[in-house]
C-alpha cells in the first residue's frame, strides 16, 4: 500500500472515531499526484466541532501514520495556535501505529 493511501486510511479511522463520539467532522480530501498541499491552512487534516452544554468545542487535528512528532516538528502548530488562539480550542496530532492503535498528542487544549 502506498503512503498516500495509508494516510487516507488513518484519516478515515480518525474521522470515524470522532463521529462515533458525536463530533461533526470535516476531513480534507486526500492529496493527489498533482495537488499535494490540501490540508486546512497547510497544517491540519481534520476539523471537528461539537456542542456541549451550549458551548462549541473545536479540534484541529493532524493525522500521521507510524510517526510521532516531537520538538521542532511541532513548531508550526504552536506558531499557528499562538497567532490564532481565539478561534482554536484544541490542536492535536494523532498518529496511527499498525497493530497498536492511536497515539494522541494534544499540543494545546
Amino acid at each position: 500500500m502506498n503512503t498516500r493511501l495509508k494516510g487516507q486510511k488513518s484519516e478515515f479511522k480518525c474521522e470515524r472515531e470522532l463521529t462515533n463520539e458525536g463530533w461533526l467532522v470535516y476531513r480534507v480530501k486526500g492529496s493527489s499526484k498533482f495537488n499535494k498541499e490540501v490540508d486546512i491552512f497547510g497544517l491540519f487534516d481534520i476539523l471537528a466541532i461539537k456542542i456541549e452544554k451550549k458551548k462549541q468545542k473545536r479540534k484541529w487535528i493532524q493525522v500521521k501514520t507510524n510517526k510521532k512528532l516531537y520538538g521542532k516538528q511541532l513548531k508550526p502548530f504552536k506558531d499557528f495556535k499562538k497567532d490564532y488562539c481565539d478561534v482554536m480550542d484544541n490542536v492535536e496530532v494523532w498518529s496511527w501505529f499498525n497493530y497498536k492503535g492511536w497515539f494522541k498528542k494534544i499540543i494545546f487544549g
